[in-house]
């Protein structure tokens, strides 16, 4: 809650600067929630290398990859 200020060399920001840098970073972290959520959904990478290479491209894309897509869209 308390910001020491050391450097002499740039100018401390405002109060008002800082809570806008705060909320632009808040905004942008929620907007990659989808990414989050499919970065956990998706199986190891050995699995879907391994998938890839029994299956092809094409199927693992429609059996690995669109579902969880689907599931967590871009917003």
């Amino acid at each position: 809650d308390t910001l020491t200020w050391y450097s002499k060399d740039i100018t401390r920001p405002t109060d008002s600067e800082i809570n806008a840098e705060i909320t632009r970073l808040q905004t942008e972290h929620d907007s990659k929630k989808y990414q989050r959520d499919r970065a956990k959904e998706y199986p190891s990478w050995e699995f879907q290398l391994d998938y890839i290479y029994h299956n092809g491209v094409a199927k693992w894309k429609t059996d690995v990859v669109d579902p969880v897509k689907s599931k967590y869209p871009k917003p």
